[in-house]
């Protein structure tokens, strides 16, 4: 995983995630909480020989940003362990987690703790300086532009 500028990671842990994306992805990995987004990164092997050799591929399944994130509960069924499920933008992927009430509570505080949005386009302004020089005609005595090369009052060159 790599963590953006001004980035920290908050919290990891192993889970397992049940059927998530167009693939409908399922499969253990390492779920990330940073102070910005969420991920959950799964590694896949392109066999027994060349993950001896090379070593197996870390893939991000799911990579989400915190504000994308509506909610966070735990979700109980009837048989088997408490879950992890998110309610994001794109989706309601569920964790398998050791302790999902602290994901739950983590997701709550990093979001709160994020800075707040601007509530309008950011306001900018700026100063347009032009000088315009006068030049006094020789033949009238009127004043007239510089750049326009002739006087307003005679018409003379200036």
């Amino acid at each position: 995983m790599l963590l953006h500028p001004g980035e920290s990671k908050l919290r990891s842990s192993y889970a397992v995630l049940e059927g998530y994306g167009p693939s409908a992805y399922q499969g253990p990995g390492v779920l990330y909480l940073t102070t910005h987004r969420l991920l959950f990164e799964s590694t896949v092997s392109a066999g027994f020989v060349q993950g001896l050799v090379r070593g197996k591929e870390t893939v991000t399944v799911l990579e989400a940003p915190l504000t994308h994130v509506r909610n966070a509960v735990v979700r109980k069924g009837r048989l088997g362990r408490p879950r992890l499920q998110l309610e994001l933008i794109a989706g309601r992927p569920s964790f398998d987690v050791l302790d999902p009430e602290a994901w739950t509570s983590a997701i709550a505080t990093a979001k709160h703790a994020m800075p707040s949005a601007p509530s309008g386009a950011p306001v900018a302004s700026y100063t347009i300086e032009r000088q315009v020089v006068k030049v006094r005609c020789r033949y009238c005595g009127s004043l007239g532009n510089e750049v326009d090369g002739r006087c307003p009052t005679c018409g003379a060159a200036l």
